[in-house]
């Protein structure tokens, strides 16, 4: 798999990468490092950047120092000590075979004489096959291997994964840092704000709204929920025009704003309906992200239809 430029940590890896290079120092790097945590904060560029950092033959950097052979290999987009699994599409797993031929890899000898690395990517796609043909290696570590899991949903993991891991819950940056991190990679400083508040506070998954124009879909989507809330929008309608986003991405936009009325709305507050309604859009987001075939035209139709409910019985 090609790889990215040296990756460097994100201002808010700091505490996570002292920790880890204090590890390197006393020679105490755990054979396998399971990171956590929502999607668009920067667990794979963590990750990559820790496994950059092993691979770099300068000892005395605490970072990839990009000039030494390791370095040269990493900006080149090889390195043989480095595999990096994840599904061949979206949604799909990672099946058994895969698995088992990283593992076969990693009982191989360094190519390099160093370490030997693994990311696995998002690691819940692994289906139950697949997870058990990765305990052996776990079970039975190797020196100088190590094995990094990245997960959006640790708890998707099996309990014998995630027991023979060191677990490390990637947080959400401070709103600071993070609007200071978007508007200079982002170029940007006028919809910095909105792109933030769009992604739940997640910067890398903002940068994304920003570059892909986005944000217009987003306001699009709001200016529906907001008519079928006054009962001017059409549920059907609404539904045809949401059904044109991705499914996933719509209904994170719904549970952020759904949030932020509630904030703002004392007499929502009161409302039962709508903490029985925020249940179902959880439910429904859990439902998506397992990968269930769903109508995505009849499933927003009858949420629409729920959602005016709400407000027609305050």
């Amino acid at each position: 798999m090609s790889l990215s430029p040296l990756s460097l940590p994100l201002p808010w890896h700091t505490k996570i990468w002292e920790d880890f290079n204090k590890s390197i120092d006393l020679s105490r790097v755990p054979h396998a490092l399971l990171i956590g945590g929502p999607s668009g904060i920067g667990k794979m560029r963590l990750a990559t950047g820790l496994a950059h950092r092993l691979l770099c033959l300068d000892e005395l950097n605490s970072f990839a120092c990009g000039a030494c052979k390791g370095c040269k290999l990493l900006a080149s987009g090889f390195h043989p000590d480095l595999n990096i699994l994840q599904p061949a599409d979206t949604g799909k797993d990672i099946i058994i075979n895969e698995v088992r031929n990283l593992c076969t890899t990693l009982s191989k000898t360094s190519q390099q004489g160093g370490w030997k690395i693994a990311i696995i990517a998002p690691a819940e796609s692994m289906n139950i096959s697949s997870a058990n043909a990765l305990l052996k290696s776990l079970e039975e570590p190797q020196d100088k291997t190590l094995l990094i899991l990245v997960s959006h949903r640790p708890s998707l993991l099996p309990a014998t994964i995630r027991s023979r891991c060191q677990q490390t819950l990637l947080p959400h940056p401070n709103s600071a840092d993070a609007r200071q991190w978007l508007s200079e990679v982002s170029g940007q400083d006028l919809q910095v704000d909105k792109a933030l508040a769009v992604a739940a506070g997640r910067p890398l998954l903002a940068l994304e709204y920003l570059q892909a124009g986005v944000l217009e879909d987003q306001q699009l989507f709001e200016d529906l929920l907001q008519g079928l809330k006054e009962g001017s929008q059409s549920g059907i309608y609404a539904a045809q025009q949401v059904s044109k986003l991705n499914m996933v991405t719509a209904l994170e936009w719904f549970i952020t704003y759904l949030h932020a009325i509630v904030v703002k709305d004392q007499d929502l507050q009161s409302n039962q309906n709508i903490y029985l309604f925020f249940d179902r859009l959880n439910h429904t987001h859990r439902m998506v992200l397992s990968g269930s075939t769903v109508n995505q035209q009849l499933l927003w139709e009858e949420l629409f239809m729920s959602w005016r409910q709400v407000f027609s019985q305050r």
